[in-house]
């Protein structure tokens, strides 16, 4: 018996609805023991994925992934999770799953990346209603984190949206604890500059449309 739980793709921002059974880890004898730990693994796995598969789903789109190829490197994640649960630490599966999808989007290459925004993106942002509306603010948000380097971005929306420490960042992304702080300042630096500019183009707007 292997260890499995069902999938189904985000139905939110366009992406599928689509279920796709999913299923990993060591082959496991048909004996009392072996059931009952498989039925605890799986219990674990669905657990992990009603916790955690939208958070997952969020930080590949933020990664610069399109709503498709998201889904399918966040069904990816939780593949890779199912392999592995046994190396997986209780109280861990966030950071491990997290840490698991940035590398997925990483490998899948910067030709999916939706980050090579047009000229005029800037002046789309007002056509999003408006900034006080909660959906306004966060696609207001994404646009800014569009304009800082991804490698930098990444380390941005784990510490200052998801609520990661930069201990844990580290760990998450293997690099120093000296880097995730060099990384975080560079990528604050440039969302402020990317959230700046989109202010002005929507002043801009605003005063066009009054005048």
């Amino acid at each position: 018996m292997s260890r499995g739980f069902l999938y189904v793709v985000p139905n939110g921002e366009g992406a599928r609805g689509e279920a796709v059974s999913m299923t990993g880890g060591r082959a496991l004898r048909e004996t009392p023991d072996a059931a009952a730990r498989a039925a605890i693994d799986r219990a674990r796995l669905e657990r992990m994925f009603a916790d955690h598969h939208l958070l997952i789903w969020r930080t590949l789109r933020r990664r610069g992934l399109d709503r498709e190829t998201a889904a399918d490197a966040t069904q990816q994640t939780f593949l890779i999770a199912a392999e592995r649960l046994d190396d997986i630490l209780f109280g861990s599966e966030r950071a491990f799953l997290i840490g698991t999808a940035l590398r997925v989007g990483r490998s899948i290459g910067r030709k999916v990346l939706r980050w090579q925004l047009e000229d005029d993106m800037d002046l789309r942002a007002s056509a999003a209603g408006s900034v006080a509306d909660e959906r306004s603010a966060i696609e207001l948000c994404d646009l800014a984190l569009s304009k800082v380097d991804p490698a930098l971005a990444e380390v941005f929306v784990l510490f200052e949206l998801e609520g990661f420490s930069s201990i844990e960042i580290a760990r998450m992304l293997e690099i120093p604890v000296g880097t995730v702080a060099s990384r975080l300042r560079r990528a604050r630096e440039q969302f402020r500059a990317g959230a700046g500019r989109i202010e002005l183009a929507l002043r801009r707007e605003g005063r066009e449309g009054n005048g």
